[in-house]
């Protein structure tokens, strides 16, 4: 069962990934997509079907998050199952606004190749107020997550602690320096790679540990 649960995740993480790429990929650009005016300048040259694809997928994507999140109660030993409980549900509130966030970038490029320079300050507000909701919720998941492991509260090995999303991320710098269409392809999507990297050694892990 937390195979499965796990499976479900890494798909999750995967397609998330790949609707970030159907929205902004261009390894014709310098620059990894880190601002709303990176993401614009890319997004307003892309034609409409890469754009609504790209935002279509963001509230898919976000439900087989939450439905692979569900392995954070099952990998929790037995006296601290309730603090997976709660890592669960602000993983899971943390995605859902993840998966909105993501579809609204798709405005992005709608909006902002007419140069309707008014509008699309409103639109960048309202997300930048939005991604705070965002990262804060799945940073404090994802640092609890991190904190389990290291303290032996999971039958996770102490060892993917290195491997878990809240301990990947701050490598989010490093890839931005990688060279033109890899910073894209792995800098602008690090947020996703941070999970399919965990995921992916999580399965190895409880295949040979199990």
């Amino acid at each position: 069962m937390l195979k499965l649960f796990l499976f479900i995740g890494l798909i999750g993480a995967i397609l998330m990934y790949t609707g970030d790429m159907v929205l902004y990929f261009s390894k014709d650009v310098g620059v990894s997509p880190g601002t709303a005016k990176d993401i614009i300048d890319i997004m307003k040259k892309e034609s409409r079907k890469r754009l609504y694809t790209g935002g279509i997928i963001g509230p898919v994507a976000a439900f087989l998050y939450c439905v692979g999140y569900y392995h954070l109660v099952l990998i929790m030993n037995e006296q601290y199952q309730a603090w997976g409980w709660i890592c669960f549900f602000v993983n899971c509130l943390g995605i859902i606004c993840g998966g909105a966030y993501h579809s609204h970038c798709a405005y992005f490029g709608l909006i902002g190749r007419h140069a309707h320079e008014e509008s699309m300050n409103e639109i960048v507000k309202y997300l930048g107020v939005q991604k705070y909701f965002v990262f804060g919720l799945q940073g404090i998941g994802f640092l609890a997550l991190a904190v389990f492991i290291v303290l032996g509260w999971t039958i996770m090995p102490r060892w993917m602690f290195c491997f878990s999303p809240g301990i990947l991320f701050f490598l989010a710098p490093l890839t931005r320096k990688l060279p033109k269409g890899l910073n894209i392809a792995i800098g602008g999507g690090w947020t996703n790679w941070i999970s399919i990297i965990y995921y992916a050694l999580a399965l190895i892990t409880m295949y040979v540990y199990k």
